[in-house]
């Protein structure tokens, strides 16, 4: 495996394109771990509580309803409100109905115990539980938000799945569409690579940076700022490196499903590519492009452990 700080011009002798030949062995070094606390960049994807809770009572809501009209079909008919102890028998609904009704049954459990404690009462229609998801999620989640944005630091895993729903969801408004690249097909297709193993991956929604962030020797303190790259060491640039992500162990590992989104990234809308990589006791590969808007996003693929 090449290492771009030991011989990057011999790899751009190979073919890097201008706009990634920029890059000298002092940018690399200078863009080392620990030195890219002053940075400072955007999210596109950040949500506020307000929105994780508007998403939260919305989704769990609907759930709720399908999974007490599920418990009334096979275990009460007769009953009126929700208790502790039919959140109880979700789980027995949930098996019962191959989980076609309460299929998030931990969750629901969790939320109809906090809302009945919030309220003070020890039962309650579906609908009034449903109209207080919002009003006792949101101090949570404020709880677990830095500069007004919920992080997942201190967040309670009751909420990811529907953090990770909201910023999807924002970043795919706030994103520009590079020319010729369709970021929801290219998040569409990831979701296809290598389904077969159990390897952890995530696609890293847009970030931007102000003036001078993405340039000479900043440009490596800024990627590491805002990207899971803690340990990794940079291998390649320009087309190379998303070849070199591509065929990755423990990445795609030539998967044919990543081929459209090789192409995708070589169009001339993409300025720069970087791959960073380590392996051993845990692995992760991470393919980090810039695109004509100075929006800056990417794939990662590896095992944490």
């Amino acid at each position: 495996m090449k290492t771009l700080a030991l011989g990057f011009l011999a790899i751009c002798a190979l073919g890097c394109a201008a706009s990634d030949a920029e890059l000298d062995e002092d940018a690399v070094a200078d863009g080392a771990d620990g030195k890219a606390d002053s940075v400072s960049f955007t999210r596109l994807e950040r949500a506020t509580p307000t929105q994780v809770a508007t998403s939260f009572a919305s989704v769990r809501g609907a759930e709720l309803t399908v999974c007490f009209a599920a418990y009334r079909a096979r275990i009460d008919a007769d009953a009126t409100e929700v208790t502790q102890a039919v959140a109880d028998k979700f789980v027995d609904v949930s098996n019962a109905t191959n989980q076609a009704a309460c299929a998030s049954w931990y969750d629901l459990q969790e939320t109809v115990t906090g809302v009945l404690d919030m309220k003070g009462v020890a039962s309650a229609p579906v609908d009034d539980i449903n109209a207080a998801m919002f009003d006792w999620a949101k101090p949570q989640l404020t709880a677990a938000s830095v500069g007004g944005y919920v992080e997942t630091k201190d967040l309670r895993l009751l909420f990811f799945d529907d953090l990770m729903r909201v910023r999807d969801a924002n970043a795919r408004s706030r994103e520009k569409q590079p020319t010729g690249v369709d970021l929801s097909a290219i998040r569409s297709q990831w979701r296809k690579v290598r389904t077969d193993v159990s390897l952890d991956r995530a696609y890293l929604n847009p970030v931007t940076f102000g003036a001078g962030a993405l340039e000479g020797s900043q440009l490596f303190k800024s990627l590491r700022a805002a990207f899971p790259l803690r340990s990794l060491s940079l291998v390649s640039s320009g087309h190379e490196a998303v070849d070199d992500f591509a065929t990755a162990h423990e990445g795609p590992d030539g998967d044919p499903d990543f081929a459209p989104i090789a192409t995708a990234l070589k169009k001339p809308s993409i300025k720069k590519r970087f791959y960073f990589a380590r392996t051993g006791e845990w692995s992760s590969n991470v393919l980090i492009v810039i695109d004509q808007y100075n929006q800056v996003w990417g794939m990662q693929m590896g095992y944490s452990e």
